[in-house]
């Protein structure tokens, strides 16, 4: 049986469908984060599973525990549901020392104070905290006070981890070493975890699966790199990545394997996707290409496309190029290793190859195949 079972959750803000049927069981000891842009429902699914908003329909499950239900009328509060939750704001007491805020928990549980010393001895020193028991969260720097609020909630030993956001307010190298922290705890604690954030970074970097969202409806839940390489919409192509995918109008020419299709934009030459799999002949598709996997040449190759330099963006180790095709002149992004763009300048003549991506029907956005891959693409 599942961690946490999500059956056909909804809620409604009058009337606006914040959640709409969302349906997701997430393991024992996973770490799957909820991932989409502001307003698409992820937050409002956590508050629904702390327990800080009731749902409309639908019904939650903690292991063999309903927590909701509509149908039988069940809604259990959230001091009895057992969870731990960190909140974008760290929430901290300010008149109470950092030994005191971890130990709020524990003391409101009635636990001996030779017991409640060592677990907050022991929290502190696995989050780096050792020597600031007695500080105040002002006397803090914003990483601490996260650590501090981590802490607390997890010296309670909850079974189920909820977080909102919880590094969003945190400079940029901060978040970086703050995610490697919170990977290494999930992997020590082994606790079920859900995550919410519009970082794709942070999903990428820290789940076992990512649930990507939609104003309100689940569009894909995957591995990392399932949803990253094998998106199921054109919604989750564009949303994924940065910088985003790029997205080309193609026409089916042969049915294949592999099939051919021609870019509308330019050139109107066939390209062949390598997949083992086939598209019906003149159907209406979009080509979908992540800048890494759009390969720069300098001299003209077969079924490369010509395009022209436009502008370079180095950031140390890598490249992001910027490329207009002939003809319509349709934008294309590429990314790649900084001393392979270093040589080309702007108003460049060069040629791109489309190494691999996926295609997608053009009128309902849904993928039809994965072309390029190792094991030769799939439906």
């Amino acid at each position: 049986m599942p961690d946490i079972r999500i059956d056909n959750l909804t809620k409604r803000f009058g009337e606006v469908t914040a959640v709409n049927r969302l349906a997701l069981d997430i393991a024992h000891g996973e770490f799957v984060t909820l991932l989409g842009p502001s307003g698409c429902g992820k937050t409002t699914t956590l508050r629904c599973l702390a327990g800080l908003e009731e749902p409309n329909e639908g019904e939650l499950w903690f292991g063999d525990r309903c927590v909701f239900s509509d149908r039988k009328g069940v809604f259990i509060s959230p001091g009895a549901r057992g969870i731990g939750l960190v909140f974008q704001n760290y929430a901290l007491w300010p008149h109470m020392t950092v030994f005191y805020n971890v130990a709020f928990g524990l003391r409101k549980k009635g636990l001996p104070k030779a017991e409640i010393r060592r677990r907050v001895t022991e929290i502190l020193e696995l989050l780096g905290l050792q020597g600031y028991e007695d500080r105040y969260p002002s006397e803090l720097s914003g990483g601490q006070q996260q650590r501090v609020a981590l802490a607390r909630m997890i010296v309670t030993e909850p079974q189920i981890l909820l977080f909102d956001e919880p590094l969003s307010n945190l400079d940029a190298k901060l978040r970086m070493t703050l995610r490697a922290e919170l990977k290494h705890l999930h992997s020590q604690i082994g606790a079920t975890t859900v995550y919410v954030t519009h970082d794709q970074v942070e999903a990428l970097t820290l789940s076992t699966r990512i649930a990507v969202m939609n104003q309100g409806v689940l569009q894909q839940v995957g591995t990392p790199a399932e949803v990253y390489h094998h998106p199921e919409n054109l919604f989750v192509a564009e949303f994924m990545g940065n910088p985003s995918a790029n997205l080309i109008p193609a026409t089916v020419t042969e049915e294949g394997p592999p099939p051919k299709v021609m870019l509308k934009p330019y050139p109107k030459m066939p390209i062949a996707l390598q997949a083992r799999a086939t598209l019906p002949q003149g159907k209406e598709v979009i080509v979908n290409v992540r800048p890494e996997d759009v390969e720069i040449k300098a001299i003209p190759t077969s079924e490369a496309i010509p395009a022209v330099l436009t502008a370079t963006l180095p950031t140390g180790s890598e490249c992001v190029s910027y490329l207009k095709t002939k003809g319509e002149a349709l934008e294309i992004v590429t990314k790649g290793p900084e001393e392979m763009h270093r040589p080309l300048r702007p108003g460049q003549e060069v040629w791109l190859v489309l190494k691999r991506g996926n295609v997608f029907d053009e009128e309902t956005g849904k993928r039809l195949l994965s072309f390029g891959f190792a094991d030769g693409g799939t439906n």
